[in-house]
């Protein structure tokens, strides 16, 4: 495609990962308007809605024991997430686009170096992030796929167990649990029904952990921009006739700055505020089952609970570790602004330094439904109330 040819060396490398999972759900905000990418997005919207109904049906049918029912409502709950950030990333492309485009034409113009090293320092570490997160989701997804497997051959626990009991092969017959949707199937059928739930798992863990991935890699480059923006106004030197003309294209590189947080805030405080509500929910079950298991003196059960509990915090602090880093470089931005020889500038040039000052005093921060920071002041909030949450549950279960 034509974009694909204006795009250099370091572009494809901050941007391909991304282009390259998100457009296969149809959520990359570039190929939005495309046919191809119109079609992925529905298909991939299509499969979600399936999951959910699937689920919903087992939830309601209630035929295997508890555990298998938890597992299909903790699937039902994150398909539901899921299924929202396909949308509200297609229904807010408009913003990801112009912060995707800023990107490229950024990477695209930055020829000093260290500028250039600055920009990508940043830019490598939100990659590095973003891939690890995404491999982690499939690494998860495929959990789902090996517990399908006939491990009782090779586990030494497996010894003189009879693999041909009805309860135990059904406990292994699908990816997902949906044991009263399907019940018992063979051949076609069956792989049918394992070909469809592979999709689904693809399609949960891409738009999770996708779009999660791209909102920490924005949010680093970002903040590396703001980073060079206040490098460029401490090292402002006193000549007049050269300050007002770098001044002037600093002023207006931080109104596009400005722009960008704003753009950034525009596509992500509802996505982050699904997850949050998310989060918050399945910490409160997940504590409360695991404290029920530690009193049953299950290690599996509490150390399945647990793995999931710290899952949800990872995911919180990676939004809220975003969120302050964001902050905080807009208002170190006023601290380089200040060690700049305004106090030399004619009065239309401090005038102007003292509006960038005044704006930088007002942190850019990224919201949940734009009345929640998410910062890591939040996430400890976060932690605490859980904390409390737990000890309060675990009183009333010892009493």
């Amino acid at each position: 495609m034509k974009r694909k040819s204006a795009w250099n060396r370091e572009t494809v490398y901050v941007l391909r990962i991304y282009e390259k999972y998100l457009g296969s759900i149809g959520v990359w905000p570039l190929d939005a308007e495309n046919f191809e990418s119109n079609v992925r997005w529905s298909l991939a919207m299509l499969i979600q809605m399936t999951t959910i109904s699937n689920l919903s049906l087992e939830i309601h049918r209630h035929c295997v024991d508890l555990d298998d029912t938890m597992d299909a409502f903790l699937m039902l709950l994150s398909s539901l997430v899921s299924m929202s950030k396909l949308f509200l990333a297609r229904l807010n492309c408009r913003h990801t686009r112009a912060l995707i485009s800023s990107i490229v034409e950024d990477l695209s113009t930055l020829i000093d170096s260290p500028e250039r090293e600055i920009a990508m320092r940043y830019a490598t570490k939100g990659r590095f992030v973003s891939s690890a997160i995404l491999y982690l989701g499939y690494a998860s997804g495929l959990s789902f796929v090996l517990r399908t497997l006939p491990l009782y051959y090779v586990l030494p626990s497996g010894k003189g167990h009879n693999p041909n009991e009805t309860e135990d092969v059904r406990a292994t017959t699908y990816f997902l649990s949906t044991y009263c949707v399907f019940g018992e199937q063979s051949g076609l059928w069956r792989a049918a029904i394992l070909l469809l739930q592979a999709m689904q798992i693809f399609v949960n863990a891409t738009s999770h952990c996708g779009t999660d991935g791209l909102f920490f890699g924005i949010v680093m480059y970002v903040c590396g921009q703001f980073e060079l923006c206040r490098m460029n106004f401490a090292d402002l030197g006193r000549d007049e006739s050269r300050s007002g003309e770098k001044i002037g294209s600093l002023v207006r590189r931080h109104c596009r700055l400005i722009r960008l947080a704003d753009n950034l805030e525009e596509a992500f405080n509802m996505i982050i505020l699904v997850q949050l509500l998310m989060s918050a929910f399945l910490l409160c079950v997940e504590g409360f089952q695991m404290l029920v298991s530690l009193d049953a003196n299950d290690t599996v059960a509490s150390a399945k609970h647990a793995v999931l509990i710290i899952t949800m915090l990872v995911q919180l602090f990676l939004y809220s570790y975003a969120g302050d880093k964001l902050e905080s470089k807009t208002e170190e931005l006023v601290l380089g602004v200040y060690g700049s020889p305004w106090y030399d500038f004619d009065a239309s040039l401090a005038k102007n330094v003292s509006f960038v000052i005044l704006h930088g005093r007002i942190p850019r921060r990224v919201t949940a439904g734009k009345f929640v920071s998410m910062n890591l002041f939040t996430f400890k909030e976060i932690v605490k109330t859980s904390a409390s949450y737990m000890s309060v549950l675990r009183i009333m279960l010892t009493n």
